[in-house]
């Protein structure tokens, strides 16, 4: 009998050691299976792959039609895929009209890679950043965008607004988001990053910027950090023209570079290049960093030790394709450093670029191991183990779960607050705010952006409301006929984003209207009529913000936040402290 009580003791004890160790040892195991099973299927594939295949993941492409959306499998992405092997597709606003849609076009997309011998998934992306950026609008939450968060100043947030917008991306079939833009945005008058950016501080940039970043990483999606090493700094758009920034390393380390390092040292999938000379560290004329190998391997690879995967901005914008044509700049961002070359839109222009890449391998002047070394990094992206499954195992979404993963309410409260606690009373000289709600029978919108939205914001708080676009630069005639509209309403509001509203609100402030200013865009508008009595910065024209200006106008919300960005001139950073 005592030996078996014996015995029942000792099983008893194995038992409870069993419980308390075999849950973490089991954890670790499996992740050591998980970084194993990655291991041998990177490796696997680049032993199967040809070199066509090879080249051909070191694209991302988009596809169109020559009218209309295109929002199904088409020829041109049929052609990219299959005889070209491409390893990316880019989303654009032709290519989605309903998250459901967009799911079931991702799948079809991935079935196109999946039938393929090596079952390599396509790395599907879009440019989801929130507020002025954004692909997929119908039935999806819409963030405010970046200049919204650095006003709250909330790491917070800026991990929600990422979490929130990577779980319906995933939900959507689209595995890597181009965002969030790094860019610190110190030049009032840059006129394509603005409230792209989190602001003017480069620990502000980098506080919400790798914030935002783990949120996307953590709900599963790729992150990819912009525009390296920084877009902030110019009064040129590299859409339309080759920007030049002047400065130094010392400059680039004390401001530019400082997100990009935090985000690197936190483990950012993708970094994207940006158009833009910076001849004090490549003096070769004309030359913009994406196809600089001083800029790409000197900083970015070695300096700051970055080994994910280097994207280009898009290879058909202006500055590249009226300076060295598509082809051309293909091979030398790969000489640079690239991983993978960005071609969105023409089919002619796709085809080139990966002919052009072939014939540089055939003659030497890109060799193997170099290809090899960018499509080693593309599969270690593809094969990371995000929420869910990993994509190597299966890229497919289930369609039925989009519309319980999109554009909850849940989802919609959080943007909400984010817009709320954004809003930032910049001046109100004449203390018009808050405005009475019961005192005031009738408003006049007047506004640049949404102005049917924010009609309906404003009346949603029982004011009778009449509305009216204006555009960025409203001529003297259309000057006068918004005043006379305007005349005999108890109170005035005006959407601006351009200092060419000075004008506009200057004749409204002087006939005697009670006039209330919500800045859509960056807060620099304001140097464009800096007398104005009342300003409100919104930092966006997305019904969440257009909601929360219009709670900041009748009182139901204390506006709470802070300048992200000085106003030259008029209110420093941080203003009201």
């Amino acid at each position: 009998m005592r030996k078996r009580t014996g015995w029942l003791v000792l099983l008893g004890l194995t038992l409870v050691f069993t419980s308390l160790f075999t849950p973490a040892q089991t954890a670790a195991n499996k992740k050591n299976d998980n970084a194993n099973y990655h291991k041998r299927w990177v490796e696997k594939t680049m032993n199967d792959m040809t070199l066509d295949e090879k080249i051909g993941q070191m694209f991302m492409v988009g596809f169109q039609n020559e009218s209309g959306p295109a929002y199904e499998v088409n020829e041109q992405a049929e052609t990219m895929i299959n005889e070209y092997h491409v390893g990316g597709i880019i989303l654009f606003t032709r290519n989605v009209d309903t998250p459901s849609q967009v799911a079931g076009l991702t799948n079809a997309l991935q079935e196109l890679a999946w039938e393929k011998e090596n079952q390599i998934p396509l790395m599907v992306t879009a440019d989801q950043e929130g507020g002025r950026v954004i692909r997929i609008e119908k039935d999806t939450t819409i963030f405010p965008g970046s200049m919204a968060l650095g006003a709250t100043r909330s790491e917070d947030l800026a991990y929600e607004a990422g979490q929130v917008t990577g779980t319906e991306l995933q939900a959507m079939g689209i595995n890597a988001n181009l965002a969030p833009s790094l860019d610190v945005n110190n030049n009032p008058d840059n006129p394509v990053i603005g409230v792209r950016s989190f602001g003017e501080d480069p620990d502000l940039v980098a506080d919400l910027g790798t914030a935002n970043i783990q949120g996307f990483q953590e709900a599963g999606v790729l992150a990819t950090a912009k525009h390296f090493p920084g877009h902030g700094d110019t009064d040129v758009d590299s859409h339309i023209g080759l920007p030049s920034i002047p400065y130094d390393m010392e400059r680039l380390r004390e401001v530019e570079l400082v997100p990009f390092k935090r985000a690197i040292d936190q483990g950012v999938d993708m970094i994207m290049s940006a158009h833009i000379t910076f001849p004090e560290i490549d003096d070769t004329p004309g030359l913009p960093g994406t196809l600089s190998e001083p800029v790409l391997t000197g900083i970015l690879r070695e300096e700051l030790g970055f080994d994910g995967v280097i994207i280009t901005d898009d290879m058909e914008m202006a500055a590249i394709v009226d300076n060295f044509g598509a082809e051309e700049a293909a091979v030398k961002s790969i000489q640079a450093g690239t991983d993978i070359v960005l071609v969105s839109h023409r089919l002619d222009r796709q085809k080139a670029s990966i002919e052009a890449v072939k014939e540089a391998v055939a003659s030497g002047d890109i060799s193997k191991e170099r290809i090899d070394a960018s499509v080693e990094r593309i599969l270690k992206a593809k094969a990371k183990k995000t929420t869910g499954k990993p994509m190597i195992r299966t890229p497919f979404v289930n369609e039925t779960h989009v519309p319980k993963n999109v554009g909850t309410e849940d989802h919609q409260q959080a943007a909400a607050e984010i817009a709320r606690q954004a809003i930032t009373l910049v001046q109100d000289n004449d203390d018009r705010l808050p405005v009475d709600a019961t005192q005031t029978e009738d408003a006049f919108v007047v506004s640049a952006e949404n102005a049917d939205a924010f009609g309906k914001a404003i009346e949603a708080h029982g004011v009778k409301t009449t509305v009216q676009s204006t555009g960025t630069q409203p001529s003297e005639s259309e000057v006068t006929e918004i005043v006379q509209a305007a005349a005999g309403h108890d109170l005035v509001v005006v959407g601006t984003s351009s200092q060419e509203h000075g004008k506009l609100v200057e004749a409204l402030e002087t006939s005697g209207s009670n006039v209330i200013i919500v800045g859509l865009d960056t807060p620099y508008d304001l140097r464009g009529f800096p007398d104005a009595s009342t300003y409100l910065a919104a930092y966006g024209y997305q019904p969440a913000s257009l909601e929360a200006a219009a709670a900041s106008i009748f009182g139901d919300i204390d506006p709470e936040g802070q300048l992200p960005v000085t106003i030259p001139g008029l209110y420093e950073y941080g203003h009201p402290k």
